[in-house]
């Protein structure tokens, strides 16, 4: 069937085109059905009535390097692949680490050489769950290096393997981003929200082990505090698209007062050690205020991106 129709333009930005009578008719299709619309490399547009299956992708990878070779695989692995095949030596090695390293790896076939990894799908876990779960995973890290502050608790084990939870997260999003049919403006933000959570829990990471030179210090467990609370704020904030929370402003405000009085307080410490240990557990306190801010500017960018 080649039939001419002409586009029509209805509202500000909606294009129409009819669809053959007798094309309808024959397939029973009545006012309000769904119908699919694929794009095509060679930009031409696919109509069907049932949504279309992606077809499933498969890359090989040979083993020669520990580290690109890892890189490569993390690479297929956000870039939608659902079999990747690795070849060489080692090859037991590159598959057991990405399996602690990627959500939903698991060995599918191994014959020598030659090991094929199966990569899960998780059709219940949206892109906006994953956000969520990266926020409660950081949220329970501030939890702990705030009690690690305040106690002197060596929480570094627990909270290292929570940054690892975040990061098999953020690779999981990424993942499921370039597999989704959303609008690629709001993907991009997504994306940029996700690192800024992902750069936070190395922040706290790193806070964890700095707080073990420095056994307690109550100053530092107040800064963190306010610091938890600022991302409480941030992430409200990312998920209304609100740039200017006065609640946020009004918080950061007395944050920066506080490492004001920290910094006075070190001039007279006479322990070096203890110096550097406080200075570099604050300084890593303003980077994720900073991480902050981001957020909350990719909020206000999302929702503005999405205005027609």
């Amino acid at each position: 069937m080649d039939e001419l129709r002409k586009i029509q333009k209805t509202g500000r930005n909606t294009f129409i085109v009819s669809l053959p009578y007798d094309w309808v008719a024959k397939r029973g299709i009545s006012k309000g059905a769904a119908i699919y619309l694929s794009e095509n490399e060679d930009d031409t547009l696919t109509l069907s009535l049932k949504k279309g299956e992606r077809r499933p992708k498969a890359c090989s990878i040979s083993v020669s390097d520990f580290v690109p070779s890892m890189r490569n695989l993390v690479s297929a692995y956000v870039g939608g692949a659902d079999r990747i095949i690795i070849r060489g030596e080692g090859t037991s090695i590159i598959a057991e680490e990405a399996r602690r390293i990627l959500a939903g790896v698991e060995i599918a076939d191994e014959t020598g050489d030659e090991i094929t990894l199966q990569i899960l799908t998780f059709d219940n876990l949206s892109i906006d769950s994953i956000i969520k779960r990266l926020f409660n995973v950081t949220q329970s890290m501030f939890g702990l290096a705030i009690s690690a502050a305040k106690s002197g608790k060596d929480v570094q084990a627990e909270i290292a393997r929570k940054e690892d939870d975040v990061d098999r997260l953020y690779l999981l999003l990424l993942r499921n981003l370039c597999l989704s049919d959303r609008p690629s403006s709001e993907t991009v933000f997504q994306a940029i929200a996700a690192k800024s959570m992902e750069k936070i829990s190395d922040h706290l990471t790193d806070l964890a082990s700095a707080e073990l030179q420095m056994d307690s210090d109550s100053g530092i467990a107040e800064l963190l505090e306010k610091t938890f609370n600022l991302y409480l704020l941030a992430f409200e904030s990312f998920l209304k698209g609100d740039i200017e929370s006065k609640k946020f402003a009004g918080l950061k405000a007395s944050f920066m007062a506080d490492l004001k009085r920290i910094d006075a307080a070190l001039r007279k410490e006479k322990q070096p050690s203890r110096i550097i240990a406080t200075k570099s557990s604050a300084e890593k306190c303003n980077k994720i205020v900073r991480y902050c801010e981001d957020l909350i500017e990719t909020g206000g960018d999302m929702i503005f991106a999405q205005l027609k």
